[in-house]
């Protein structure tokens, strides 16, 4: 009976998991999900949704009734 022996992987494969496995990481960069600190309505029937921290505001206009407790907003869309 023939003895296998195992390779070690080598250093690129290591590098290219390390790579697959931090890419969903990746994919929330530039993303921040905020809670709702105002809400007012407006003469048109609409409301303002005001989500704001130290360091962004975002505004979103809505129809509905209310308007949603947390939102995610791209970072990028921030001035």
């Amino acid at each position: 009976m023939k003895k296998r022996t195992v390779k070690a992987p080598s250093v690129s494969v290591l590098t290219l998991l390390t790579l697959l496995a931090y890419q969903p990481l990746a994919a929330y960069a530039g993303r921040i999900t905020m809670q709702l600190t105002d809400e007012q309505e407006l003469p048109n029937g609409k409301r303002l949704c005001v989500y704001c921290n130290s360091i962004y505001t975002f505004t979103h206009i809505t129809r509905s009734m209310s308007c949603q407790y947390t939102r995610t907003f791209n970072t990028d869309d921030a001035e």
